[in-house]
């Protein structure tokens, strides 16, 4: 079995090292052979130096790039591109300041061994409680889900080669959302999604992160691209139609939770769909 792991970085050349590191420790069986792909989205090539100097003592493979084009969208289509020139079967995204679980491979392994895998994700553990709320909480070990993050999925190589899909550059400019509509597209296709509790990673908790204004910028981002997810999948009547629905639910949502990150989350992202069709074209969250 072999694996491709794909990681995205910009500036976070020691959290980068750091996650990479842990995986020299990490069982994984010896039927699967792993690889690297690490594409720095920095204009001056900033981690070039500091992986061509780790690589010598890394006993994975590691294929390293640079993508100029800021973004993260145009960072992970540069991975799609040299994907196809890696010799694989299997290709996962993780994040640069990702931890992954001890048995993350030993769990994936026990997965591929007994299910047909198309697309398999699991949840990213937060130690922020902010950003816990935006984690989809699901109450079965493994069930089939509509769509996966790019912080820990794991996806055959041959649909992303058959499918030649790659992230909708139009979310570039949100710095999220790209991936949720990309599975989206995946699964209307015909892909089944798997969510397995047992495949985690955990996310390393960043300052900027730690307050309320945090979460209501992302919660009202959320709500402006899940206007255009929404427009993209159903069409734009249909889109615009379940746009509303969604915002009125969601409106509904907040004023029946107790918990305040939860509520704020919630009628921000019904703040966001409100205006979404208005602003969409307008608003550059990527330049702040």
């Amino acid at each position: 079995m072999k694996i491709l792991i794909c990681i995205c970085t910009y500036k976070r050349n020691y959290e980068l090292i750091e996650s990479l590191k842990k995986f020299q420790s990490i069982f994984i069986p010896g039927n699967i052979e792993v690889k690297f792909l690490i594409i720095d989205n920095t204009i001056n090539y900033d981690s070039k130096i500091v992986i061509k100097k780790f690589k010598k003592k890394f006993k994975f493979p590691l294929f390293h790039h640079n993508e100029k084009k800021r973004g993260i969208v145009y960072a992970r289509n540069k991975c799609l591109k040299e994907i196809k020139k890696i010799n694989c079967e299997y290709v996962i995204f993780f994040d640069d300041d990702c931890i992954i679980d001890k048995k993350w491979f030993i769990n994936f392994h026990r997965l591929a061994q007994e299910n047909k895998i198309e697309v398999i994700t699991g949840p990213q553990i937060h130690s922020n409680q902010n950003a816990d709320i935006f984690e989809k909480k699901y109450k079965k070990d493994l069930t089939y889900v509509n769509w996966a993050a790019t912080n820990n999925v794991v996806i055959k190589k041959k649909i992303l080669v058959k499918e030649n899909i790659f992230f909708d550059t139009a979310l570039n400019k949100f710095g999220m959302g790209e991936d949720q509509l990309f599975f989206l597209k995946l699964k209307k296709r015909g892909y089944k999604i798997l969510w397995s509790k047992k495949i985690q990673v955990v996310e390393k908790s960043h300052k900027h992160r730690l307050n309320i204004q945090w979460t209501k910028q992302r919660s009202y981002r959320l709500g402006v691209i899940g206007y255009y997810i929404d427009k993209k999948i159903y069409g734009a009547f249909l889109g615009f139609f379940i746009n509303y629905l969604k915002c009125f639910i969601y409106f509904l949502m907040s004023l029946f939770l107790i918990k305040i990150t939860k509520s704020i989350n919630f009628i921000y992202r019904s703040y966001g769909r409100l205006l979404g069709p208005f602003v969409f074209k307008k608003i550059n969250f990527y330049k702040k």
